[in-house]
C-alpha cells in the first residue's frame, strides 16, 4: 500500500511540474506596435516569458491601457506563445496652439518635453500637460484659464493626427481684500508693509495687484518671520482664499495665532561634542558674550534674526580656524516667557562636493547661480554651507523658488543639486505726488533686474516737478571682478529753477561710476567717482549772489563720494521701530571750479513703538568747507526749510541777501520730534495724527550776508497723515515759536504722495 502511495505521489508531482514548466516557457509576443519599442511594452506588463491565466490576462489588458497609448488590445493563447495584438493611438504630426497670448507656442514647448506628451494621442498625458499648462497660467495669476483639445485626422497618412490646443486665458485675478484675524500686536498695516501682495484700492492705478498663489504663500513666510523677529516664537499662520467669480478677484484671509511674546534671556555655547582647544572654545564664549551685550541687551525681545546672525559668526569663525565638518544645533529652554538659547556644536562626517547641478533657469546664466553657491567641486560642504547658499540666491530677488539638496553618492562624495524656478523681473512704475512745497511731481521709470540673465541691474527714471526736473539712467552690474561687490554707473541731466529763492537757474549733467557692497547684514558701503557739469544762468544780477555772479556759465567739477549707511528700519514707508543712520563725505579737489571743498552729513532716524503710539527722533548735521578759503557757491551750502524744518518755507531759513537771494550756511544741524498715534486699528488705510516740533538752523558764511544770524529755529504742530496704497497724504499746520524776522514762514503744508 505503501509503495502504491508514493508511486501516486511521484507520477502527481512529475505532472505538476512539467505542466508549470509548460506554462512558464510560453513566450510572449507583441504584434501591431509601430512608435512603441516593444521593450517599453515588456517593462509595463513586466516579463517576457510569464505564465499567463484569465487573470493575468485582465491585468495586463488593464496596464496597457492605463498608459494610454493604445485604442485596443487583445490576447490571443496557444500552446507555445502568448500573442498580445495592439493598435496604437493615433501618431501626432503637429501640435499647435490658439488663443495664447501670455505665452507663445514656442514657450509653451520649451517648458515641456515634447516627446513626452506629443508622440502619439496619449489622453492620460494631454491630461497632465493640460494640469501643468494650467498651473503655469495660475502661478501667473490667469485663474479662468481653460483648456480643451482637437484632433483632427490627416487625410493622407494613416494613423496619424493634428492636435490643437484651444486655450482662453480670460483675465489675470486680482486680489480684492487682504484681511487679518488675530493680529494683536501689529496693525493691518504693518503686516501689510511685510507683504508683497497688494490689495485693491479706489486710489490704485498702476499698483500690482495680481494673485499669485505662490505669492501669497511667500507672504505668509515673510508674516511668520516678522513676528519671530519681533519675540513671537509659536506664531502660526494659516490663510484661505476666496475667490469672487462674478469680478474675477479673490479674498484672502491670513489667520493669527500670535501665542506669548518672548525674551532671550542668555547665550550659551556647548562644544564639547568638536574637537577644538581652549583657546577656541573661550573665543567662540566671547564671541556668543558680546554678541549678547552689543546687540541682544539693548532689546531682549526673542529675535529669529539675532539667533542666525549669531549662528553665522560661530560658522565663521570655526570656517577660519580650518574646521569645516560640523553640525550647529540650536536648542530652546523656556521658562515662562524666558528663552535661553544654546549653541551646540558637534563634528560630522567629511562630505565633498562632486558636481553642482543647476536646473530650471531658462533664462539666468549657470555662472549667475554659481557665484552665489557657497563653495565649488572638490570643496568640503556641510548643512550651513547649503543653507547660506539658499540665502544668497533667494536674496538676489529674481527667482521664484530656490531648492538646494545634497545627493549622496558615497560615504565621502556628494552632488549638489541647485533647483530654480525664475520669475518675471522687469517692472514699470509711475507716480503723480502734489504738494504745497513743490507743487506736482511726476515721477516713472522702468526697471529691469536681470538682463540678460546676468543679474544685472538696468533702472531709468524721470522725475520732474514745476521747478526741478531729472532724467536718470543706471547700471548695476552685480560681482564686479568676481568679488562680492556691485560696479554702479548713471549719467543724469538735472534743470533746477532757484530764481525765486536765489536769483539763478541751474542746469547740471552728471555721470558717476563706483562700487556698493555690503559690509555686514544691514550696513553698505558706496563709493563713487562723480563728474559734473554745471550750467548757471543768473535770472536777476541785482540780487543774485557774488559767488553765483562768479560761476555764471559753464563749470565742470570732479567728486569723489562716500556713502555708509545702516539700516534697521521695519519699514520704508512708516516706520514703527529701528535705526537708521547714514554718514556721506564729499571731496572735491582744488582744481575744481567750485576751489575745492569737503563736505560731511550724518543722518540720524530712530523709531520706539510705545504701545500703540510711535515716537521718532531725526536729526541731520552738516559741515562743508572751502579747500582754498574761497567763497562756496550758493548750491553747494546746506538749505533748512520745508519738511526738515516745519512751519517754514523751502529756503526758508538760513543766511540771506533778500527774499529772492537766498544763501545758506556751511554748517546745519536740525532735529524733528514726532509723536505719531493711529486713530483707527487694522485699516486698509491707517490714519495717524502727528504732534512734532522741530529745531535747527544754518549759519556760517566766508562774506558775511545781510541776514544771517545764527540764532536756533523752533517750530510746533499738529498733522493729519493717511496712508494710501499709492502714498500717504499729509496735512500739517506748524508755528514758529523762535524765528528771525527775514525768515519766509508757511504754516499749511499739504502733500499727496511725500510725507511732511
Amino acid at each position: 500500500m505503501l509503495l502504491k502511495n508514493l508511486i501516486f505521489v511521484f507520477f502527481f508531482i512529475i505532472f505538476f511540474t512539467g505542466n508549470l514548466y509548460s506554462q512558464t516557457t510560453k513566450n510572449i509576443i507583441i504584434q501591431g506596435n509601430k512608435n512603441i519599442d516593444k521593450d517599453v511594452i515588456y517593462s509595463i506588463i513586466g516579463n517576457e516569458n510569464l505564465s499567463i491565466d484569465e487573470y493575468d490576462k485582465n491585468k495586463i489588458i488593464k496596464l496597457l491601457y492605463s498608459t494610454g497609448n493604445f485604442s485596443n488590445v487583445e490576447i490571443i493563447e496557444n500552446e507555445k506563445d502568448v500573442i498580445i495584438k495592439i493598435i496604437e493611438n493615433p501618431k501626432i504630426i503637429k501640435v499647435s496652439f490658439s488663443g495664447n497670448k501670455r505665452f507663445n507656442e514656442k514657450d509653451i514647448l520649451n517648458q515641456f518635453n515634447s516627446e513626452e506628451y506629443f508622440r502619439n494621442i496619449n489622453i492620460v498625458k494631454l491630461d497632465q500637460f493640460i494640469e501643468q499648462l494650467r498651473a503655469l497660467y495660475l502661478s501667473f495669476g490667469y485663474n479662468q484659464i481653460n483648456i480643451q483639445y482637437d484632433i483632427e485626422e490627416d487625410k493622407k497618412l494613416d494613423n496619424s493626427v493634428y492636435l490643437n490646443f484651444n486655450i482662453y486665458e480670460g483675465k489675470i485675478s486680482k486680489i480684492n481684500k487682504i484681511y487679518f484675524i488675530g493680529n494683536n500686536s501689529f496693525d493691518k498695516r504693518e503686516l501689510l508693509s511685510e507683504m508683497k501682495s497688494k490689495q485693491k484700492n479706489f486710489l490704485i492705478f498702476f499698483a500690482n495687484t495680481n494673485f499669485k498663489k505662490y505669492q501669497i504663500n511667500n507672504d505668509k513666510i515673510r508674516i511668520i518671520k516678522y513676528y519671530r523677529n519681533n519675540g513671537f516664537r509659536d506664531i502660526e499662520v494659516n490663510y484661505k482664499t476666496e475667490f469672487l467669480k462674478t469680478n474675477n478677484r479673490f479674498n484672502i484671509y491670513f489667520y493669527i495665532n500670535e501665542g506669548k511674546k518672548y525674551n532671550i534671556d542668555q547665550f550659551l555655547l556647548d562644544a564639547d561634542s568638536i574637537d577644538i582647544n581652549n583657546d577656541q572654545k573661550n573665543d567662540l564664549i566671547n564671541i556668543a558674550n558680546n554678541y549678547f551685550n552689543k546687540i541682544v541687551e539693548k532689546n531682549n525681545e526673542y529675535n529669529e534674526l539675532n539667533i542666525s546672525n549669531l549662528k553665522n559668526e560661530i560658522i565663521d569663525y570655526l570656517f577660519e580656524n580650518g574646521l569645516f565638518f560640523f553640525n550647529i544645533e540650536i536648542i530652546e529652554k523656556i521658562t515662562d516667557t524666558n528663552v535661553q538659547i544654546t549653541y551646540k556644536i558637534a563634528e560630522s562626517n567629511p562630505k565633498y562636493v562632486n558636481e553642482i547641478n543647476i536646473y530650471g533657469n531658462t533664462r539666468t546664466l549657470d555662472k549667475v547661480i554659481r557665484r552665489e553657491v557657497s563653495f565649488s567641486e572638490g570643496d568640503p560642504v556641510n548643512n550651513e554651507l547649503i543653507k547660506s547658499t539658499n540665502k544668497n540666491l533667494n536674496r538676489l530677488g529674481i527667482f521664484k523658488k530656490v531648492s538646494v539638496k545634497e545627493v549622496n553618492l558615497n560615504e565621502d562624495y556628494v552632488d549638489i543639486d541647485v533647483e530654480i524656478e525664475e520669475k518675471s523681473t522687469g517692472e514699470f512704475n509711475i507716480g503723480l505726488a502734489f504738494g504745497t512745497l513743490q507743487g506736482a511731481t511726476f515721477v516713472s521709470g522702468l526697471k529691469e533686474r536681470n538682463i540678460a540673465g546676468l543679474g544685472r541691474e538696468i533702472d531709468f527714471t524721470i522725475d520732474t516737478s514745476p521747478n526741478n526736473t531729472k532724467y536718470n539712467f543706471g547700471i548695476v552690474e552685480p560681482y564686479v571682478f568676481n568679488q562680492p561687490a556691485s560696479l554702479i554707473y548713471s549719467i543724469s541731466f538735472e534743470e533746477n529753477d532757484y530764481s525765486t529763492s536765489s536769483s539763478y537757474n541751474l542746469s547740471k549733467f552728471n555721470t558717476l561710476a563706483g562700487f556698493n557692497y555690503l559690509l555686514s547684514t544691514d550696513l553698505n558701503h558706496e563709493i563713487t567717482l562723480e563728474y559734473s557739469l554745471k550750467d548757471y544762468t543768473i535770472t536777476n544780477k541785482s540780487t543774485a549772489s557774488s559767488d553765483i555772479k562768479e560761476l555764471a556759465g559753464n563749470n565742470a567739477d570732479i567728486l569723489f563720494n562716500n556713502l555708509i549707511t545702516y539700516n534697521k528700519l521695519n519699514s520704508f514707508l512708516r516706520p514703527t521701530k529701528g535705526l537708521y543712520l547714514s554718514y556721506k563725505n564729499i571731496f572735491s579737489p582744488k582744481t575744481n571750479s567750485n576751489n575745492g571743498l569737503m563736505k560731511n552729513i550724518l543722518t540720524h532716524k530712530i523709531y520706539y513703538k510705545l504701545n500703540k503710539n510711535i515716537f521718532s527722533i531725526q536729526s541731520m548735521v552738516g559741515n562743508i568747507i572751502s579747500l582754498t578759503n574761497s567763497t562756496i557757491p550758493t548750491d553747494e551750502k546746506f538749505d533748512l526749510g520745508g519738511r526738515w524744518m516745519r512751519g517754514f518755507d523751502l529756503y526758508g531759513v538760513g543766511p540771506r541777501n533778500s527774499r529772492t537771494a537766498y544763501i545758506g550756511g556751511k554748517n546745519i544741524y536740525v532735529s524733528k520730534f514726532d509723536l505719531h498715534r493711529p486713530l483707527f486699528r487694522n485699516s486698509d488705510n491707517p490714519i495717524d495724527l502727528n504732534l512734532f516740533t522741530d529745531i535747527g538752523t544754518v549759519f556760517d558764511n566766508k562774506n558775511t550776508p545781510t541776514n544771517s544770524a545764527e540764532s536756533l529755529r523752533i517750530s510746533y504742530g499738529a498733522g493729519i497723515k493717511f496712508y494710501t496704497p499709492i502714498g500717504p497724504i499729509g496735512f500739517s499746520w506748524a508755528f514758529p515759536l523762535q524765528s528771525e524776522s527775514y525768515d519766509i514762514e508757511r504754516m499749511f503744508l499739504f502733500s499727496i504722495g511725500n510725507l511732511n
